[in-house]
């Protein structure tokens, strides 16, 4: 059971009663989570409404500010409807000061671009990143965030919707099995879909300007087999290297496969958990990760629209005609 309570400019909270719809979005790949209500009109909420707390049968599942309010007026009825992003949507609206750290460690990134924002840290070490880290003029703390935890655990950060931060990745414990025979997360409709055109069959690289495209990596994805779309990378001038080329196959292998399913019921608190589908014609599908969430809901009951994907890609890094050294490499 969900519960709504806005948190006004004084610092009082109060539970909204009577909740006319919602549309609430969680995705491991957008840094704030989404939530969209509607409520009979206020003067209170229309006047003083700054934050927002969602509780699922008493826990909290969302904390966020209000972005927008809209009062709607139709044939005699007015209504409000109020927008929210989670605690993270701070570090996507605000600039870090530009600075380089040497050797910074996660409890200085979480101190200086995470904290001021109200959110709370999963964990940390106390191993530093043996690198400068320069953050340049627009950069936001976000993106201080993202650059860290891509170079000092080659993970992608995520924040919760109730605002805890995980910089080693996020990976929930247990397994979501989603099933049409009547066990595990029921699903009334299902969609699987295969975008061979979203795969990179293979990049090719050169890591001096006197050089040609003589290395590359290839995909070891299977469905890579089928198909040719090379890429090419110039490490020499681009400042790039064979972890940003890694990056886009995978990138590719992640978005050549998608699975829907619709279920009954608000089931935001699975994204990022490991996923099996049990189908009665498919069969198991195994090795799945729940990307995203959307509720939605009004007087009729609600529905979540889930979105699957491959947890992961095997990729051979088969770098080949040519020899060099990384540390070389000007």
């Amino acid at each position: 059971m969900l519960s709504f309570w806005i948190t006004d400019k004084s610092g009082v909270s109060k539970q909204i009663d009577n909740v006319l719809t919602v549309v609430w979005d969680c995705d491991m790949g957008v840094p704030a989570d989404s939530l969209t209500i509607t409520c009979p009109y206020s003067g209170d909420i229309r006047g003083n409404a700054v934050a927002m707390k969602v509780y699922e049968d008493e826990k909290l599942a969302f904390s966020g500010g209000v972005d927008t309010i809209v009062a709607v007026k139709q044939a005699k009825q007015v209504v409000l409807k109020l927008s929210c992003r989670s605690l993270a949507a701070g570090l996507l609206d605000n600039e870090a000061e530009p600075v380089t750290y040497n050797t910074p460690g996660a409890s200085l990134i979480y101190e200086k671009h995470i904290k001021p924002f109200g959110i709370r840290l999963a964990e940390a070490d106390n191993i530093p990143f043996y690198d400068k880290l320069r953050i340049g003029k627009g950069f936001s703390h976000w993106q201080v965030v993202q650059w860290f935890c891509r170079n000092r655990y080659n993970t992608e950060p995520r924040i919760t919707g109730d605002g805890v931060a995980y910089l080693k990745g996020y990976h929930p414990k247990g397994e979501s099995v989603f099933s049409d025979k009547g066990t595990g997360v029921s699903y009334y409709s299902l969609k699987e879909t295969h975008r061979r055109y979203r795969l990179i069959s293979e990049v090719k690289m050169k890591f001096r300007q006197a050089n040609t495209y003589r290395s590359s990596v290839k995909n070891s994805n299977p469905e890579a087999a089928f198909v040719k779309s090379v890429r090419y990378v110039n490490a020499a001038s681009e400042e790039k290297n064979i972890d940003t080329v890694d990056r886009m196959i995978a990138n590719g292998n992640r978005n050549s496969y998608a699975l829907n399913i619709s279920c009954i019921g608000c089931h935001t608190g699975l994204v990022g958990t490991h996923a099996v589908i049990d189908d009665s014609v498919l069969g198991e599908i195994s090795g799945l990760l729940v990307k995203s969430v959307r509720y939605s809901a009004d007087r009729r009951g609600g529905v979540s629209a889930i979105t699957l994907e491959k947890e992961r890609f095997d990729v051979a890094d088969e770098l080949h005609n040519e020899k060099f050294n990384f540390s070389a490499v000007g």
